[in-house]
């Protein structure tokens, strides 16, 4: 289940355009669930081109997904559903070598999902994604890559936790 958003999602997306509309973009990326398309037309305007990226899609919870937090968390084996850290973490290397090899130099904006989001930096810095504050939704981050990016963090198995 993709998911829509509710009035008040609606409104932070709106406001969060004020904020990016004052970046000169050379591509829009967005991952390619529609609540995230949904929130990137709220915000820069329906006639914006978006880049599709399955690779910037939440966490994938396998047979969780489609609960809310609160059903999620009753699962009395939630840390081993779907997609762990690690997997996030091999992704979102997947996804800053395709921005260096395809957009280097460029500016990019880039319509995510919370812990995606989270672990993207997380990889790029090197460091562990409890080390990378929470995001709000419609919160901006701004990332400056520096290429050639150099991976250098490792997973440890403490990151398996869906904290």
């Amino acid at each position: 289940m993709h998911g829509h958003l509710n009035e008040e999602g609606k409104q932070q997306a709106i406001s969060m355009g004020d904020k990016l509309r004052s970046i000169k973009a050379d591509v829009v990326i967005c991952s390619d669930l529609q609540r995230c398309i949904d929130t990137a037309h709220l915000a820069l305007g329906d006639n914006q081109e978006l880049v599709f990226e399955p690779l910037l899609r939440e966490r994938d919870w396998g047979p969780l997904t489609g609960k809310t937090i609160e059903e999620a968390r009753l699962h009395p084996d939630i840390d081993n559903c779907g997609e762990t850290i690690a997997d996030l973490y091999k992704r979102a290397k997947t996804l800053l070598r395709k921005w260096e090899n395809e957009y280097d130099g460029q500016t990019i904006i880039a319509f995510g999902h919370g812990m995606t989001n989270r672990v993207l930096q997380a990889t790029y810095y090197g460091v562990s994604v409890k080390e990378i504050e929470k995001m709000d939704n419609a919160e901006v981050r701004q990332l400056d890559i520096q290429t050639p990016i150099v991976f250098r963090y490792q997973v440890e198995s403490s990151e398996a936790s869906a904290n």
